[in-house]
């Protein structure tokens, strides 16, 4: 988390973490609306329901900040991860669920890049403007944090201090390839037990240490760590680490093949590294809104709802996180159902775009509704293509629902003069109804 004169300024609107706030060269306080999950700061808003894979889930920001467990056992919650990833004086505004038992479910390989162009016509497209559970499986086991463990003789112990650190991904131990936390803890406790089997006679036999590999941005590193043993028997190397995040999100458009943008901006990893989350696979939920918390100067509201993690659920797969959106191929049967005439709009550039009346399309009422905004500043030289539009919820109805821009909403697509032309990504922290959106060319 990015801190800046002590001041915390901005949080998306997206579906991937608790946001985090940051202060813009423009002074204005805003947050980005989308919010994810942490299972130790939001886990009472996370309510087993039906069939036992529904999940409460309230936003999600475009970082996920989210403390799983150590290299042991899902023990104790660790520190707080702190909000996604800001820009600026606004906050994203989606949301992420707790993911400590949500299951895999594709093995698709992501791209990190800048952008996706492949398959998406830029000539026109479907304004969606759907409510979405976003679920990523992480390549390999993210390092949130390092802390200190208590040995069996009580002796405190920092056995992964300044060997690895927050934003990492742990690949393999000793060469056995590693997952998911789960197998993170086996393949040490495993190492550890064959070692002490080896050297039952030895008076040192607890001094085995572990070699991991790990990315530490792109590059592949490795280190020697020696594991601790507690007193419940187990080995720790003093690791919080995550290994999946979920949240609700806003779809911002399809094509004719069925290719998909959302968000408007990235997932985030959600620890303080600020980087992007290295993805393996990823995919969308249906979910059912169940409430709103409205905005207010100070605090951006937020919409929460119950996201279901099932086959008889999902609508699409993930192949790329980027900076400008998350982006994948819907299933069949949702094309058909939301691919109609009067959702189709032409594309417009950057020089088409103006000042005045716009609306913006969300499902935060419960059914998809075009809510009337006003744009009223274009930056198409914005080093921040995040937000290279400033606009204002001028409808009524919006704001007496939920206050204005709310976290959950990042990437609801925004329409002027029957043309799609971007989508919403922040709101201001002081004015709720007031934000940023990102302009369509940026997002194709």
């Amino acid at each position: 988390m990015r801190k800046f004169f002590g001041k915390f300024v901005s949080v998306t609107l997206a579906a991937a973490v608790i946001a985090m706030f940051a202060l813009s060269s423009d002074d204005k306080w805003c947050s980005r609306v989308d919010k994810a999950f942490d299972e130790s700061a939001l886990g009472s808003f996370f309510n087993e329901s039906k069939a036992g894979y529904g999940r409460y889930a309230t936003g999600l920001p475009g970082q996920a900040a989210s403390v799983l467990a150590d290299s042991g056992e899902n023990g104790e919650n660790g520190e707080n991860g702190g909000n996604g990833e800001n820009s600026g004086t606004e906050q994203d505004i989606g949301q992420t669920a707790d993911t400590a038992s949500i299951h895999r479910a594709t093995d698709r390989d992501y791209e990190e890049t800048d952008k996706i162009s492949d398959g998406i016509s830029v000539e026109g497209v479907y304004a969606c403007g759907r409510l979405t559970g976003i679920y990523e499986q992480t390549e390999g086991v993210l390092v949130v944090n390092t802390t200190e463990v208590t040995d069996e003789d009580g002796k405190k112990v920092n056995p992964a201090d300044k060997k690895v650190q927050c934003g990492d991904y742990i690949l393999s131990v000793n060469g056995r390839t590693v997952a998911d936390k789960e197998e993170l803890s086996e393949a040490v406790n495993d190492i550890m037990k064959e070692y002490n089997e080896r050297h039952e006679d030895e008076s040192n036999e607890d001094k085995s240490t572990v070699n991991i590999k790990f990315l530490r941005g792109g590059e592949k590193m490795s280190a020697d760590i020696t594991p601790v043993r507690m007193d419940d028997g187990r080995y720790y190397m003093g690791i919080w680490v995550k290994d999946d995040l979920a949240g609700i999100g806003t779809i911002t458009y399809y094509t004719k093949d069925g290719r998909f943008g959302a968000l408007g901006h990235g997932i985030g990893d959600g620890t303080q590294s600020g980087n992007l989350l290295y993805a393996n696979s990823g995919d969308l939920y249906s979910m059912k809104l169940t409430k709103i918390k409205k905005g207010k100067s100070g605090a951006p509201g937020e919409i929460g709802g119950v996201v279901y993690f099932g086959k008889k659920s999902h609508i699409g797969t993930l192949d790329c996180n980027s900076n400008l959106g998350i982006y994948g191929q819907l299933d069949s049967d949702e094309l058909s159902e939301y691919a109609t005439e009067d959702t189709y709009y032409p594309v417009a550039g950057k020089d088409e775009i103006h000042t005045g009346r716009a609306q913006m399309i969300s499902e935060i009422s419960g059914k998809l509704e075009k809510y009337n905004l006003e744009i009223t500043n274009i930056d198409k030289k914005a080093t921040d293509t995040n937000k290279g539009m400033e606009l204002k919820v001028t409808d009524d109805r919006l704001i007496e629902l939920s206050g204005g821009i709310v976290q959950g909403t990042s990437g609801s697509p925004i329409i002027q003069d029957g043309k799609i032309i971007g989508a919403v990504t922040h709101v201001f922290v002081d004015d709720p109804t007031g934000g940023y959106g990102i302009c369509i060319d940026e997002m194709l």
